[in-house]
């Protein structure tokens, strides 16, 4: 017998968590749809990896992936370099 979930009542929520609720919800119904649906998933395949490509032509977008990354990475060897510290102090000690 299939688990049935059971409903939760909307009223105590503020708006940021019935936000959030709604957006859980739709990813568990895409991904349920997807798995049962092969032909569906193909066509949201497809269109993910046009948008993708598109993306890949503006300007914009790149100059916004390319500062994103270099932050991203700067923030990576930041805390590499903390962790390393943190070794080199614990061996002493």
């Amino acid at each position: 017998m299939a688990e049935t979930k059971s409903r939760v009542s909307l009223k105590g929520m503020s708006d940021e968590e019935k936000k959030d609720r709604k957006k859980m919800h739709q990813r568990e119904y895409m991904a349920n749809r997807r798995k049962q649906d092969p032909e569906f998933a193909a066509k949201q395949k497809e269109f993910v990896k046009q948008h993708k490509k598109n993306l890949r032509e503006c300007p914009e977008y790149l100059d916004k992936e390319k500062a994103y990354n270099k932050m991203y990475y700067e923030k990576r060897k930041n805390e590499y370099e903390a962790m390393k510290l943190l070794i080199k102090s614990q061996n002493l000690g």
